[in-house]
């Protein structure tokens, strides 16, 4: 059974076949340049563009308010204007008053390109819904011109050199395929951009089909053979046909735009186009020179190169980018976020390193427990906020107190780790130093505090300790079991020490 949704297209469809038909074989019966076969196919383009003018008008004002509703209000009365133009074309053709390159009906037409370009620029912008972007330009730039070439080399060059008319009669029926091409152009990016639909797909047909007709039309007004009852009248009547389809279509709710992945075959489109302009250009240019099609080869390939170089930037930022992510997910897997002193994970895997080092060279280590005395009474009386700044206050101070080469980590809580990278460095030393850099006040939330602090140190050889591990273990496992030997006993002398401290408030 049809879904009902697609009622409407079969329905409209059935319709232009028939009418087509009609067209072809009253044409076949009356004659081809008669009056009635003139007048048939003046009032059957006149009607189909006035319908898909009305339609569309009816499909806008059941919209809500916004950029759809703006786009297809002002396409459809383009269509208006042109089913205008077209019954003055009609009135002249049948009348026999002679058609220049230029006449009166070319006024409501050419309002209707305006109105065109302009909905499709409206369309584009919502459906994208932010600013374009340089690489969705270039693309629309690069499938215009490529268009354009194919179109001037087959057909509107060849027109334009062998006309009789004069060059400012010219520019109307020139300007015609080009517009096509722009709107056909802005379609196809709109499409390509952010995903295929049922009323785009009827867009491009019939914008397709509308460029067919007027490429027909101009070709064949320079060359002073055009005839009413060809291809271009054909192709009016199936363009405004399609674009009556689109206002019958249910309203489609997607409105967000989702770019294609970027290995999509949508974003090879501007560049497979480029392949038929190659070779329509090579082709030309081989026989003579023409500075249009020099022109328009020259601009595809200044755009191609902008484009890949948009491109390796693009990869450029998106190292950039991850190098950046990569960092910074370091710095929270190592970083303390209170204090910016690394963290225990970040400082047991430095300490590792070190005695690595060290089973190698011979070199002791140096590493220091600190803890705060009384901590928690900071915390009580003062508040966390106030807890918090004095720990950032003891790691600013501890960092001081070090060179820039030696470590300074937070276990955790209160507690923190030292270590120095001078091998000379004694314990006791060491420990008088960390004391004194804490010896002044701080002063938290108003308050004066004194802080004081338990302070363990050990002092030891690597290379000399390892003959006291378990026989068996790798070099890794040899590594872990130091690193815990050193820190355990730094941490005991920490604990050795901590009684009779005191934080004094």
């Amino acid at each position: 059974m049809t879904s009902a949704r697609h009622r409407p297209l079969l329905a409209g469809t059935a319709v232009l076949l028939t009418t087509l038909v009609g067209l072809g074989v009253a044409q076949l019966a009356l004659g081809r340049g008669s009056h009635p076969a003139l007048l048939a196919f003046g009032l059957t383009e006149t009607v189909v563009s006035l319908v898909a003018g009305l339609l569309g008008l009816w499909a806008a004002r059941r919209l809500a308010a916004g950029w759809v509703r703006r786009a297809r209000g002002l396409f459809a009365v383009g269509c208006l204007l042109w089913s205008l133009g077209q019954g003055v074309f009609t009135a002249q053709d049948v009348l026999g008053l002679g058609l220049a390159a230029t006449t009166w009906a070319d006024l409501p037409f050419s309002f209707y390109y305006a109105l065109a370009v302009v909905s499709a620029l409206v369309h584009l912008r919502g459906r994208i819904r932010a600013h374009i972007g340089v690489r969705t330009a270039i693309d629309g730039a690069l499938l215009g011109l490529s268009l354009f070439t194919v179109v001037w080399v087959l057909w509107l060059g060849g027109a334009v050199r062998v006309s009789d008319s004069p060059p400012g009669d010219l520019v109307v029926p020139i300007a015609y395929p080009v517009v096509d091409v722009v709107f056909l152009t802005l379609t196809l990016v709109s499409l390509l951009a952010t995903g295929s639909s049922r009323t785009g797909v009827l867009v491009v047909l019939g914008g397709t089909a509308f460029a067919v007709a007027d490429v027909t039309y101009s070709y064949a007004l320079l060359h002073g053979t055009f005839e009413t009852g060809g291809v271009a009248d054909f192709s009016w009547i199936v363009a405004f046909a399609c674009f009556a389809l689109v206002s019958l279509l249910r309203p489609e709710r997607r409105t967000s735009a989702v770019a294609p992945p970027s290995e999509s075959w949508a974003r090879l489109v501007p560049y497979i186009a480029l392949l038929p302009a190659a070779c329509a250009g090579a082709w030309r240019l081989w026989a003579a020179i023409d500075r249009v099609v020099l022109a328009t080869l020259l601009a595809v390939v200044v755009l191609v190169v902008l484009r890949q170089f948009l491109t390796v930037e693009d990869h450029r930022r998106l190292l950039a980018t991850a190098e950046q992510q990569r960092g910074q997910l370091d710095t929270l897997a190592h970083v303390d976020p209170l204090t910016g002193l690394e963290n225990r994970r970040r400082f047991g895997e430095r300490m590792a390193a070190v005695v690595r080092s060290a089973l190698l060279t011979g070199a002791p280590v140096v590493v220091a427990f600190v803890d705060l005395d009384r901590f928690k009474a900071v915390n009580d009386t003062l508040g966390h906020a106030a807890g918090d700044d004095l720990l950032r206050g003891v790691a600013d101070r501890l960092r001081a107190a070090v060179r820039d080469g030696d470590c300074v980590a937070r276990l955790g809580g209160d507690e923190f780790a030292v270590h120095v990278t001078d091998p000379a460095v004694q314990p006791g030393p060491l420990v008088e130093r960390l004391r004194l850099a804490l010896l002044e006040p701080f002063t938290l939330s108003g308050s004066v505090v004194t802080a004081s602090a338990s302070t363990g140190a050990v002092r030891g050889e690597p290379q000399r300790m390892v003959g006291d591990l378990p026989a068996g273990l790798d070099v890794d496992g040899q590594v872990a079991a130091l690193v815990e030997s050193l820190l355990g006993t730094a941490d005991a002398e920490m604990y050795r020490v901590k009684r009779g401290r005191r934080v004094v408030i």
